[in-house]
């Protein structure tokens, strides 16, 4: 191999990764800006649009097959297409049971899916449910301490706990009872896991994370 050849392919292989980071980071972005804008809907509405999630999903699944076919052609388009798909996977499924279950709204589900599909990454799905719920716990405690219904708050989830060990269905939470804009908690926890997983950011607390 003659230097001159050796330089072009050192050349197009050092622009086929600067391709991949400037996409890392430019899906990095648009991951903020849709989780920011459901965190606001959520606050405001109560709910997070079914238009912005679906057109998250939609954009994350297009996103990435198309970087992949700009940096190396239709096996590469190929191969992030499918973690696109696989993450949103990771985040519609687990939730949707959560949805079932425990009573997760279906914007919040869809969102997750939006998040896997944007990032193509079921570890930024995986580490994002635990930041979130990180995040949501401490915001419950918060409005629980200004509303001052600590006690309450409490009671309930003992006798919720105790009648669900039983096999009784526990009654409904009133509906003066605090809850918190899961949304919000979502999109610190996405900014936190998309940092960690799709930048590298080494965070005190990254031997946590998947």
């Amino acid at each position: 191999m003659n230097k001159r050849l050796f330089l072009r392919l050192l050349y197009y292989a050092n622009s086929k990764v600067k391709g991949l980071i400037s996409a890392t980071w430019g899906s990095y972005l648009l991951l903020n800006i849709v989780c920011i804008t459901a965190a606001i809907c959520d606050c405001c509405t109560g709910k997070v649009p079914n238009r912005l999630n679906y057109s998250a999903i939609l954009v994350g699944l297009v996103f990435w097959p198309v970087i992949g076919v700009l940096l190396g052609g239709f096996s590469q388009a190929a191969e992030l297409g499918k973690l696109s798909w696989l993450g949103m996977l990771a985040g519609l499924i687990p939730f949707a049971l959560l949805v079932l279950t425990a009573g997760l709204g279906g914007g919040d589900m869809k969102l997750m899916a939006a998040i896997g599909a944007i990032s193509a990454s079921w570890q930024v799905v995986f580490s994002t449910a635990l930041y979130a719920l990180a995040v949501a716990l401490l915001m419950a405690v918060v409005v629980m301490i200004r509303k001052g219904v600590v006690k309450q708050t409490l009671s309930r989830v003992l006798s919720a706990a105790l009648l669900a060990s039983a096999r009784v269905k526990p009654n409904p939470p009133p509906r003066d009872s605090p809850t918190v804009p899961f949304a919000v908690a979502i999109a610190v926890g996405a900014a936190i896991a998309g940092a960690e997983q799709m930048l590298g950011w080494d965070s005190p607390w990254r031997a946590f994370s998947p």
